[in-house]
């Protein structure tokens, strides 16, 4: 039996993990702009009524310290937050009277599950 993707109680979620687990915000933010607009809202509208659960099942885990499954669950929140705006605000995968995106350059990456340092502490 394979290793479950998701902790247990988010089975009906488990369908978005190949598609919207993502490494990073640039993959994210590519994935979005690379998607359907019917394929975001599918995607949402499955996250956004989870997203307590997701949120308080998240709160008991240390960042750092996520097993695989709660890693993929704080990732799809992550894709969450970057789908959101286009599905409520733009009706769009891209941001039509934005910053155009291709300029966006990031000079760091940040990871999205490691452990993060207090200022004054090392990373």
């Amino acid at each position: 039996m394979a290793a479950p993707l998701l902790p247990e109680g988010f089975a009906d979620l488990e369908r978005f993990v190949p598609d919207w687990v993502q490494p990073d915000a640039v993959t994210r933010m590519a994935t979005r702009q690379a998607s359907p607009i019917a394929a975001l809202r599918e995607f949402y509208d499955a996250m956004l009524p989870r997203g307590e659960a997701v949120l308080a099942h998240l709160r008991h885990h240390q960042l750092g310290a996520l097993a695989g499954p709660e890693e993929n669950l704080l990732r799809l929140m992550l894709m969450l937050a970057e789908v959101a705006p286009a599905v409520e605000w733009y009706g769009d995968p891209r941001v039509y009277d934005g910053f155009p995106v291709e300029r966006v350059r990031y000079l760091r990456q940040i990871s999205d599950s490691a452990a993060q340092a207090f200022a004054g502490e090392p990373a």
